[in-house]
């Protein structure tokens, strides 16, 4: 069988690096990795990374990682690369229109993977969804994967019907015991943040905040990890007046992230309604470390959890409500130790559906069986 994967991410780089013990740069990367890797010898497996590297390697045999530039993979050469692979199944791990439209056209069956919410607040919108739920509807198409319940869930607003909506997942963590019961030290809430380094992300948010709390005489210490102009954020923190509480670690091995949470008193995710993402891996570390999780309102997650019990939610870019999130948890410790109490629970509920490898599996070996008995229909959802 010819299987090609459509990716963010170089494939080659992540093959090699974890091959020679290097650290993942996400959490399950090494499982996802090898589990692709290791379809091959007995398929022909082809990786088109989209990635800031280009090239064209074989890994090992009948593996092979292409790389594309954003540009690259967004333009209609794309149609010639995957004429010259012609594969007899194409995974597509990220909503890329040009692509689906090519399988569409030859009919290749196709598995559509995603991590993203989808949205229908507009005309352009509504429109938008409309013309890319033709792709999906296909019937190359079997089903449609997407992460979690609510990103799943918003594949309606495509047009597609439950009993085809399969929601997918990461494997499990294991919460972190003890839960925990206030800050480590009472006059600082040292605050722990992971992702990327932008003001969708709601770093910027995280910033004023903690210029917010300060000026109301609570410290918070802020730490970041994770991809960015670093020297940016310690200027915006100068200008905030709270540069002496940053610390910004760059990129961190995954392995370290659940650490540095546990380390640390609380844990945020302030991401923006803008910033397009599904139920993210920081929200499942956040609750395993037992770390009281501080979330925005943002619709990917909003409805998974659940103010005051699990956690705490600000309204997205209200940095003085988020001010007020962090002096809850400096100052109230019954609320403290009651989020942190409950984040193991709430963790295990967070999970639905298939792993990714199990999904994947299941539809190259054309088990529609089980790929049905895993749809938002038959979940009860």
């Amino acid at each position: 069988m010819n299987i090609v994967f459509l990716q963010y991410g170089d494939f080659a780089e992540a093959y090699h690096r974890l091959g020679s013990g290097g650290p993942e740069t996400y959490r399950d990367q090494k499982h996802s990795v090898d589990f692709v890797a290791a379809l091959a010898p007995e398929h022909v497996v082809t990786t088109i990374s989209i990635c800031d590297r280009e090239h064209d390697e074989m890994a090992s045999d009948n593996l092979r990682s292409i790389g594309l530039l954003e540009q690259q993979a967004y333009s209609t050469s794309l149609h010639g690369l995957l004429d010259s692979l012609s594969p007899d199944r194409f995974i597509c791990r990220t909503p890329h229109k040009i692509a689906l439209a090519w399988a569409a056209k030859h009919r290749v069956s196709t598995l559509p993977v995603f991590a993203d919410i989808f949205k229908q607040h507009s005309l352009r919108q509504r429109w938008g969804n409309s013309r890319f739920g033709k792709l999906l509807r296909g019937s190359n198409v079997p089903f449609v994967s997407n992460h979690s319940l609510t990103a799943s869930q918003s594949l309606q607003y495509l047009g597609l019907p439950l009993e085809r909506i399969n929601p997918w997942d990461w494997t499990p963590i294991p919460p972190i015991e003890p839960a925990k019961t206030a800050s480590r030290d009472p006059k600082t809430l040292r605050v722990f943040y992971a992702g990327a380094l932008s003001d969708a992300k709601g770093v910027g948010d995280l910033l004023e905040a903690c210029a917010i709390a300060k000026s109301q005489d609570v410290r918070v210490n802020i730490t970041l990890a994770g991809p960015g102009d670093v020297e940016h954020w310690y200027q915006r923190a100068t200008q905030l007046g709270v540069r002496e509480q940053l610390e910004c670690l760059g990129t961190i091995p995954s392995s370290d992230v659940l650490d540095q949470m546990r380390e640390h008193d609380a844990v945020a995710v302030p991401s923006r309604h803008s910033y397009a993402e599904g139920l993210p891996n920081t929200i499942f570390e956040a609750l395993a470390s037992r770390s009281p999780l501080i979330a925005s309102d943002h619709p990917a997650y909003i409805q998974r959890l659940e103010h005051g019990e699990s956690c705490l939610i600000f309204k997205e870019q209200d940095s003085p409500q988020l001010a007020e999130c962090f002096k809850t948890l400096l100052h109230d410790n019954a609320t403290y130790q009651r989020l942190s109490q409950n984040s193991a629970s709430r963790l295990a509920e967070l999970y639905i559906g298939m792993q990714w490898s199990e999904l994947v599996t299941a539809y190259l070996h054309d088990d529609h069986a089980t790929l049905q008995s895993y749809t938002l229909a038959n979940l009860g959802t």
